[in-house]
C-alpha cells in the first residue's frame, strides 16, 4: 500500500487541521511506504477499519497503544495517518446519508478533535488507538450528534447514546436530544422500533452513590434501567481527571466535588464499575 502525500494535503484541508503537523505526516508516510512489515500491518488495519464489516472495529477497543497494533518503536503518528486517509470515505458516507450542513460541520469538527486532542492537550507524539477508533466511527457515519448527545447506530434495533467530553449533561437538554434523535435516526438510517442503550462510567452505581441526588449525573442515571458492567477506573481517570493512568491516587486533583468524592473512595480501595443502561419507557 503506497500512500500519496497529496491525500494528506487534501485531508488536512478538508478537516481544517493545523498545517504544523504536515511534516510529521510526511515523515510517517515515508516510513510506512518504505518499511515492508509496517506497510503490511498498516494495510491490514486499514482494511479492517475502512473496508470490512463495521463489527470488526469493535474488536480493536482493547488495544491501548500504537505498539499493540504495530511493531515496537513504530512512528507514533501512524494513527494520525490512518485517520486522514479515510477522509474521502467520510465525504461519500455523509453524502450517502444526506447529512445536512450541521451534521457535516460537526463531523468534520469531531474528526479534527480526534486528530489534534492528544497532540495539543496531552502532549503526546501521536493519538491513542481509542482516538483513532473514535474518528473512524464518525468517518463511517455510525454516529450523529443532536443537541448535547451523540447517537450511534449500533444495530437495526439498538441506538447507543454517547456523552461528548465536557458535556454538562443538563437533564432537560438530554431529554430534548433523545426526543429529536428518535425522529432523525428514522430519517437518516431508516430505523424503526429501536431501543436506546448507554454503556458508560456515568452510569456507574458507585458514582451514583456518591453524587448529589439533585445533580445531573444522578438524574441521568435515573433515566435508565442499569446493570453493572466492567471495571471503569481508567475511564474515570480519563474523563474526570484528564489522565491516562495514576500510580498514586493521593496525587489526584480535587478541583470539583466529584473529583474529591471519587478520590476518597479510590484511596479507600473502592472499585468502580461502568453501568449498562436501557432507557426506561416514557423516560423522556
Amino acid at each position: 500500500m503506497i500512500i500519496d502525500k497529496g491525500i494528506i494535503d487534501e485531508a488536512l484541508n478538508f478537516y481544517n487541521i493545523d498545517l504544523q503537523y504536515k511534516d510529521k505526516c510526511y515523515n510517517c508516510i515515508e516510513e510506512i511506504n518504505k518499511k515492508e512489515e509496517l506497510n503490511l500491518a498498516f494495510l491490514n488495519l486499514y482494511e479492517k477499519l475502512y473496508i470490512e464489516e463495521f463489527t470488526k472495529i469493535k474488536e480493536l477497543w482493547h488495544y491501548r497503544d500504537v505498539d499493540d497494533l504495530f511493531a515496537h518503536n513504530t512512528n507514533s503518528f501512524v494513527t494520525n495517518i490512518m485517520i486522514l486517509i479515510g477522509y474521502h470515505y467520510h465525504q461519500e458516507n455523509m453524502q450517502k446519508h444526506n447529512f445536512n450542513d450541521f451534521q457535516i460541520n460537526i463531523h468534520k469538527k469531531r474528526v479534527k478533535e480526534c486528530f489534534e486532542y492528544d497532540l495539543k492537550v496531552r502532549k503526546r507524539d501521536g493519538v491513542r488507538v481509542s482516538q483513532m477508533l473514535w474518528a473512524i466511527y464518525f468517518i463511517r457515519t455510525r454516529i450523529i450528534e443532536i443537541g448535547s448527545l451523540q447517537f450511534e447506530c449500533d444495530s437495526d434495533s439498538v441506538i447507543q447514546i454517547h456523552i461528548p467530553k465536557n458535556t454538562d449533561l443538563n437533564i432537560f437538554s438530554v431529554k430534548e436530544s433523545i426526543k429529536k434523535a428518535t425522529i432523525e435516526m428514522k430519517q437518516i438510517y431508516s430505523m424503526n422500533n429501536f431501543k436506546y442503550i448507554c454503556n458508560s462510567w456515568l452510569l456507574s452505581k458507585q458514582i451514583y452513590e456518591i453524587a448529589d441526588k439533585n445533580s445531573n449525573i444522578s438524574k441521568f442515571y435515573e433515566l435508565f434501567n442499569v446493570t453493572e458492567g466492567e471495571e471503569c477506573i481508567n475511564d474515570i481517570l480519563n474523563f474526570v481527571y484528564g489522565i491516562d493512568q495514576c500510580e498514586d491516587y493521593s496525587l489526584l486533583p480535587t478541583n470539583t466535588t466529584l473529583q474529591s468524592n471519587i478520590k476518597i473512595k479510590l484511596l479507600d480501595g473502592r472499585n468502580f464499575y461502568s453501568g449498562l443502561g436501557i432507557l426506561k419507557e416514557n423516560a423522556v
